[in-house]
């Protein structure tokens, strides 16, 4: 090791480069990386001016990464530099310990990022470019299709003038209603809404492919794109065409909230399809609930602050991320492809949590480097694209004891874990069911209700209860109980972070 380290650290440069290593060498790895490029640039070789400029960017590189606590200092700052108050965002990491034993062959940390916006413009909200796509088969016939025109024709007087609105309805065919900027459409908009009957059967991706070719490209990327789909009923045949085309709208930014009104729709499919947009998926247990859902969308998208939002993570050898979960707006199971995810946009007002559950093997003891988290999104209002944000989590391991009074994990990761956890018990439950093991199915459920009885939600307990007994008694679920629970616990998590 270097016997100078240098009293500043120059952030502008990227030591790992000059020493050809990656972020996640370890300190032997760096060592045997410097002692080759010493000696290759040493003052005494043929090209002198040149091997004495490199030698001494070789050896300053070394100087900092040798050490453990300024390579984490280094690692640290550069990740900061641009996290001030005039960032357009800001990344915040929380982790759930710092120091971990080197005497553990595996061990689970958790880290909870938290990115919202730096500063704030006050230039007015994006345009909206919506489209909206109703289903109008039999099923839909009555209250359903009441509300949602409803909903649809106060949602236009909620729009401004720019905002742009195509209407989508489909069963065993699909018609683009209007397609037009609401300034100069809103009352042949109403009129189009009024005219809705309902009739004939449900093929989602008719009606799906027609909403997304509405949202146009050719408006620019300061619009916010959005499509709901509304829906009582499964498609049939085409549940992978609908998934690929919502992969699709994904790579254009276009984000789909699925709303199931009613028990018999496919809320695997819904939420697979919102997932992968960076959108979320709803329970519509009664007609009079799109309205709030709608408005409550616009609100949001009405808000937004930065778009194309991406989150990429990268893990050291002998780490591994167990799972990830969007926590707020909303939670959302996030899927990592090639270490890669799509996240909605950010609103003003709403930081966007993502918790990673991360599982360790063991390292000698020392500093270490174990995950790179990079988040990416534009912010139109600041006409700043591709800002690029990140975090690093580091650990500390140790051969002996930790003291667990000294390292408590902090309360918001407690309380989302066990949020998270409670959502996953009810997954199992369901999964024992399709196995086939009634019995373990309805064990769950109990301990998901006594668990809920703990938090004092005694409704949503109650309706564990009633389930697990329906289950025992006949061996199936109910559309309407297993839906009502699936999406009760996922709300959970959204009113514990009121409290942070």
């Amino acid at each position: 090791m270097p016997t100078g380290v240098p009293m500043d650290i120059n952030v502008t440069k990227d030591y790992y480069s000059i020493l050809g290593v990656s972020p996640f060498s370890t300190q032997e790895e760096i060592k045997q990386a410097y002692r080759q490029l010493a000696l290759r640039y040493h003052p005494d070789s043929r090209e002198a001016d040149t091997s004495t400029r490199l030698f001494h960017q070789v050896h300053e590189a070394y100087a900092v990464l040798a050490n453990p606590e300024t390579r984490r200092s280094y690692d640290r700052q550069r990740d900061e530099k641009r996290a001030d108050e005039t960032a357009p965002l800001i990344l915040d990491v929380v982790q759930s310990q710092e120091t971990l034993s080197s005497r553990h062959d595996e061990q689970i940390l958790y880290a909870l990022l938290e990115v919202r916006p730096g500063t704030v413009s006050s230039r007015e909200r994006l345009p909206l470019d919506l489209s909206m796509v109703i289903d109008k088969s039999t099923s839909m016939k009555g209250a359903r299709l009441a509300s949602v025109k409803a909903a649809a024709r106060e949602i236009l007087d909620q729009l401004n003038d720019d905002d742009f609105l195509a209407i989508v309805s489909f069963n065993d065919r699909a018609d683009l209603l209007i397609s037009d900027q609401v300034g100069v459409s809103r009352a042949r908009a109403k009129r189009a809404i009024n005219g809705l009957r309902a009739e004939g059967g449900t093929e989602l991706l008719r009606g799906l492919r027609i909403g997304l070719d509405a949202l146009s490209s050719y408006r620019g990327h300061d619009v916010v794109r959005h499509l709901f789909l509304l829906t009582d009923g499964r498609t049939y045949g085409d549940d992978d065409a609908c998934v690929a085309a919502a992969a699709e709208a994904a790579d254009k930014d276009i984000g789909i909230t699925a709303m199931g009104i009613g028990e018999d729709w496919n809320d695997d499919l819904l939420e697979e399809m919102a997932a992968l947009s960076g959108g979320t998926s709803a329970y519509v247990s009664s007609p009079g609930q799109v309205r709030a859902l709608l408005h409550g969308m616009i609100r949001k998208l009405s808000s937004v602050f930065a778009t194309e939002m991406i989150l990429s993570v990268r893990t050291a050898p002998g780490v591994s991320v167990e799972s990830i979960f969007q926590t707020s707006p909303s939670l959302e199971r996030l899927q990592l492809s090639e270490g890669v995810t799509r996240l909605g946009p950010l609103e003003v007002e709403t930081p966007r949590r993502i918790l990673i559950e991360i599982a360790v093997e063991a390292r000698p003891p020392g500093d270490h480097r174990l995950l790179q988290a990079d988040l990416f999104g534009d912010v139109p209002k600041l006409e700043k694209r591709s800002e690029r944000l990140r975090r690093a989590i580091w650990c500390r391991f140790t051969d002996e004891g930790i003291d667990q009074e000294e390292q408590q994990v902090p309360e918001v990761i407690l309380r989302l874990v066990s949020r998270i956890t409670l959502y996953r018990m009810q997954e199992q439950a369901w999964s024992a069911l399709e196995e086939g093991n009634v019995d373990q199915a309805t064990r769950r459920l109990e301990v998901v209700a006594t668990r809920l009885l703990d938090m004092g939600e005694e409704r949503l307990a109650q309706a564990a209860l009633l389930e697990a007994k329906h289950i025992a008694e006949r061996g199936g679920a109910t559309e309407r109980g297993r839906k009502e629970i699936k999406y009760g616990t996922r709300r959970l998590s959204l009113r514990s972070e009121a409290y942070d």
